[in-house]
């Protein structure tokens, strides 16, 4: 078997997520070969510049997708929160492992007294989806900019002295930091998730069938089921980062699903939550939209 090279952000996070991928794909084909790309983004150069100056959340896969299309790799591993709604002609996500913690995660900061949430609080977050829900839920918090990479916010969190930081509590745990952190888990009641957070995105040509046929072999049918319904959501409400919009279906114990849908107008308008119960979640997702969507 010829070695596969397998593109993914450059950062810590995201070559840990790629190794993943790779030690899931050993197991289904001991014989696999697989080459590391790294590869940085236009997202990860700019991290002084808000997302919605230099192209919304695709900045982050679309240098990679390049790469895809003109196959100098042979497939790539994304966060799926990070994967603009339609997908590139010729580009498919044909594995999607099982999910991580899919919530939000407030980590407070350990050089400065500890006051819970009811003292004014400066939060680092860029996120709208994340302003608009936590000034609901905690109107004693204002909010800073803040981009980089985990390393990066924590760094910053400590150096310019906020209060806390915002971030998705699946890059924690795979990177082992959540142990050594001060933190509070934000449950989908108070906060509901980006689309597709927890989740890993395997993506490849579409014309590559054999290669389809190996990835395939990780795929986790309950996070495969939930990224078609949240992204439905995303795509029927056309959503970017500038739009506040999460979504985080799952399957309940009696196997049924749960989908909950948050849409705002925009960070300063009140959103809406909803949440949904029924057999088929692409159906739950769709009367989310009916409901919510303009």
């Amino acid at each position: 078997m010829k070695t596969l090279r397998v593109g993914t952000r450059s950062s810590a996070l995201a070559l840990k997520q790629t190794e993943l991928v790779i030690e899931a794909l050993k197991r289904v084909d001991p014989a696999v070969n697989v080459e590391v790309v790294g590869i940085t983004t236009k997202g990860d150069r700019l991290v002084h510049v808000p997302l919605t100056q230099i192209g919304g959340k695709g900045v982050f896969v679309k240098e990679v997708e390049a790469q895809l299309l003109d196959k100098t790799i042979d497939f790539a591993v994304h966060s799926l929160k990070d994967v603009p709604a339609r997908l590139p002609e010729g580009l498919t996500i044909v594995a999607t492992p099982k999910r991580a913690n899919p919530f939000d995660c407030l980590i407070w900061n350990d050089d400065k007294p500890f006051s819970g949430t009811t003292a004014l609080l400066v939060i680092g977050t860029s996120s709208v989806r994340r302003i608009n829900q936590l000034k609901t839920a905690f109107p004693n918090m204002s909010f800073v900019p803040i981009r980089g990479n985990i390393e990066t916010r924590l760094r910053k969190m400590k150096e310019e002295g906020l209060d806390g930081i915002v971030l998705a509590a699946a890059g924690l745990e795979r990177m082992d930091y959540l142990n050594g952190l001060h933190t509070l888990m934000l449950e989908p009641e108070v906060c509901v998730p980006a689309i597709g957070q927890g989740i890993m995105a395997v993506q490849c040509r579409e014309e590559d069938k054999q290669l389809i046929e190996l990835l395939s072999g990780i795929n986790d049918e309950a996070a495969s089921l939930a990224c078609l319904t949240e992204r439905s959501f995303l795509h029927r409400a056309n959503g970017n980062c500038d739009l506040p919009i999460g979504g985080y279906a799952h399957r309940l114990d009696d196997g049924k699903w749960e989908f909950l849908a948050f849409l705002a107008g925009s960070i300063d308008e009140p959103g809406v939550t909803k949440r949904y119960i029924g057999e088929d979640p692409l159906k739950l997702a769709e009367t989310a939209a009916d409901e919510l969507l303009p």
